[in-house]
């Protein structure tokens, strides 16, 4: 009998811990044509809404104008029972508040620039995700939720070294 998804589902602070280390979020979006287009980009969780910080002059900038929907994949793990990740749907914002922007910008320079603040370029907008729906999965919990076949056959090909 298969897993319940809910049974695989991130916890609140699996989440949130894995959405505050994770450097690298996959993001599609689609061109007028419905044609879609997705990059790996940087990002900032702030506890409550992914950003980005995008080229305005980009595939990726003319979509997110347009108000092209999105999807954003953020997950790590290299083993089967250790894949964990979540998804959000939903459409980013352009936000240019210089109040709202400044924790983000410290955030983002302290996650990826050590600790220097991300200095605010004509050529680059500020976005907010809009979430309209939200998807995880950590496989590193099937043990607490029932057997998975694949799991089991890995476990049996490379029995662990006493």
């Amino acid at each position: 009998m298969p897993i319940p998804r809910e049974a695989l589902r991130l916890r609140p602070e699996d989440r949130a811990a894995l959405l505050g280390s994770a450097r690298t979020a996959h993001c599609a979006t689609v061109d007028e044509l419905g044609v879609p287009h997705v990059v790996p980009l940087w990002f900032v969780w702030d506890g409550e809404a992914i950003w980005i910080n995008s080229l305005k002059r980009s595939r990726r900038g003319r979509d997110l104008d347009r108000g092209s929907k999105v999807s954003v994949c953020i997950d790590d793990g290299d083993e089967y029972g250790e894949l964990r990740g979540v998804t959000f749907g939903g459409r980013f914002g352009a936000v240019d508040d210089e109040a709202v922007l400044e924790p983000i910008r410290r955030a983002f320079g302290e996650k990826y620039w050590h600790g220097i603040e991300v200095p605010a370029l004509r050529s680059h907008r500020w976005f907010r995700l809009s979430v309209s729906h939200e998807a995880s999965w950590d496989f590193g919990r099937i043990g607490e939720a029932g057997s998975d076949r694949r799991l089991d056959a890995l476990r049996a090909a490379d029995p662990p070294v006493s």
